[in-house]
C-alpha cells in the first residue's frame, strides 16, 4: 500500500483528534457531525493536494451541478432566485451541499494519502471509540439513559426522558456506521471479547431505545458481508445493481405497493404508518414532474405535511427527477465498487448508509453527509493491507 507523506504531522494531528471526537459526538451531540468533519476538512486545506478526479467524485460533481441548475425551478426558492432570500439559511441547500462536496473531498482524499504509521495509530483509537460507543450506549439503553440525564442536568439543559431517549437512539446510526469496519479488524486481530461487547451494544442499544432502521441496516449488511465473503465478486456485483435499482424503482415499487403499505400502517404504529403515507404523497408527487424533478430542497414546498420524504431515493426523484435519480444510482453502483475492494466490511457499511438513508433522514442534512464522510474513512481504516503483519496471500 503506497502512501505519499501528505503533510504527515500536521495532517496526522487533525485526523487523530477527529477520531477521538467521532463517538464523543456520536453519543453527546449526533448533530455535531455537521460541525467537526467540516472544520477537520478546512483545517486540511493547506495540506489538500489535489489530483484528476475520478469517475466516482465526477459524478458526485454532476449531481451537485444538476441540483444547482434545478434551483430556477424548485418553488422554495424566492422570485428573485436563490440569493433572493439570502437571510434565510436552511433554504441555502444549494450552498451547503457544493460546499459539503469540496470539503469532504478534501477529507477523504487526504485520509486515503496518510502515511501507514499514523493509519494504523487511527485504527487503534477507532476500535476503542467504537466499543466505548458501544457500551456506553449499552447502559443508557438497558438502564434508561441515567448517564444523558446526568450530563444534561448538569448543563442546564433538563429534557424530559422521551427526549433523552430519542437523542441518545440517535447515537446508534453512527455506531451501526462503525460496526462493520470495526468487527473486520477486530476478528481479523482475534479481539474475541471486545468485538462480542461491540456486537451486543450495536444490535441491543438501537432495538431498546426503539430505533428501528439502524436494526434493518445492519441486518442488511450483515446479509451483504456474508454474500460477499462466500462469492467475492459475484456477490459484490449482485450487491452493487441492487443499489442501483432500488435507486431507480423506488416510486414506482411504492405507488404499486399503495394497498400493502396502507395495511402496513394499520400493523406497525403512528409513526410508521405517517412515513408510510409520507412515501405515497411523495410517490404521487413525483408523477407530477418526472423528469427534471421538483427542483433542490423542493421536499420543503409541502410543509407542514412533511419536511422531507424521509428516504433518499424517494427524495431524490422528487427534487431532481429521472435525471437525477439516475446519476444518484451511478454514484451507488461507482461507491459500491470501491468499496468491496477493502473487503466485504466495506461493501457491508456502505449497504448500512443506504438502508439507513432509504428509511430516515433528509438526504442533504448536514450531519448526514458529515457521516457519509465518516464512514468512508472508518471503511479505509478497515483495510486489511493496514495490518502489521498483512500477508496477501493469507488475505486473498
Amino acid at each position: 500500500m503506497n502512501r505519499p507523506d501528505t503533510g504527515a504531522p500536521y495532517a496526522s494531528a487533525i485526523f487523530i483528534g477527529l477520531m477521538v471526537l467521532a463517538p464523543l459526538t456520536a453519543y453527546l451531540w449526533p448533530f455535531g457531525f455537521t460541525a467537526f468533519t467540516p472544520i477537520a476538512s478546512i483545517l486540511l486545506i493547506p495540506v489538500f493536494r489535489p489530483g484528476r478526479p475520478d469517475a466516482l467524485w465526477a459524478t458526485l460533481l454532476a449531481l451537485v451541478a444538476y441540483g444547482l441548475i434545478s434551483v430556477f425551478w424548485s418553488p422554495v426558492f424566492s422570485i428573485g432566485g436563490p440569493m433572493g432570500d439570502y437571510a434565510d439559511a436552511e433554504r441555502q441547500t444549494w450552498g451547503k451541499v457544493v460546499m459539503s462536496l469540496g470539503l469532504y473531498a478534501v477529507l477523504v482524499t487526504t485520509a486515503a494519502r496518510l502515511p501507514l504509521a499514523t493509519m494504523r495509530r487511527l485504527v487503534t483509537i477507532f476500535l476503542f471509540g467504537t466499543a466505548a460507543l458501544a457500551l456506553v450506549l449499552l447502559i443508557e439503553a438497558v438502564a434508561g439513559t441515567p448517564l444523558y440525564h446526568v450530563l444534561t442536568a448538569l448543563s442546564g439543559d433538563a429534557m424530559s426522558p422521551d427526549q433523552e431517549r430519542r437523542n441518545v437512539a440517535l447515537g446508534t446510526y453512527s455506531l451501526a456506521l462503525m460496526y462493520w469496519p470495526a468487527m473486520a479488524v477486530l476478528v481479523r486481530r482475534g479481539s474475541r471479547r471486545t468485538a462480542g461487547l461491540v456486537t451486543i451494544g450495536t444490535w441491543s442499544a438501537p432495538l431498546l431505545l426503539g430505533a428501528w432502521a439502524p436494526v434493518a441496516a445492519l441486518i442488511g449488511g450483515g446479509v451483504v458481508y456474508w454474500a460477499v465473503r462466500k462469492w467475492t465478486g459475484r456477490a459484490a456485483a449482485a450487491v452493487g445493481w441492487s443499489l442501483v435499482a432500488t435507486v431507480l424503482l423506488a416510486p414506482w415499487v411504492v405507488l404499486a405497493s399503495s394497498g400493502l403499505m396502507d395495511w402496513a400502517g394499520g400493523q406497525l404504529g403512528a409513526s410508521w404508518a405517517a412515513r408510510l403515507d409520507i412515501w405515497s404523497f411523495t410517490a404521487e408527487q413525483i408523477l407530477r414532474h418526472p423528469i427534471l424533478g421538483w427542483g433542490l430542497d423542493a421536499s420543503r414546498a409541502f410543509q407542514p405535511f412533511m419536511l422531507h420524504p424521509h428516504s433518499a431515493p424517494l427524495q431524490v426523484w422528487l427534487e431532481l427527477g429521472l435525471i437525477g435519480a439516475v446519476i444518484l444510482a451511478g454514484i451507488w453502483w461507482l461507491v459500491s465498487r470501491r468499496a468491496v475492494q477493502v473487503g466485504p466490511q466495506g461493501l457491508a457499511a456502505v449497504t448500512v448508509y443506504f438502508v439507513i438513508g432509504g428509511l430516515s433522514f433528509g438526504m442533504w442534512q448536514d450531519w448526514w453527509l458529515g457521516l457519509a464522510a465518516m464512514t468512508a474513512i472508518w471503511i479505509m481504516l478497515s483495510d486489511a493491507r493496514l495490518s502489521p503483519n498483512f500477508d496477501p496471500m493469507i488475505e486473498a
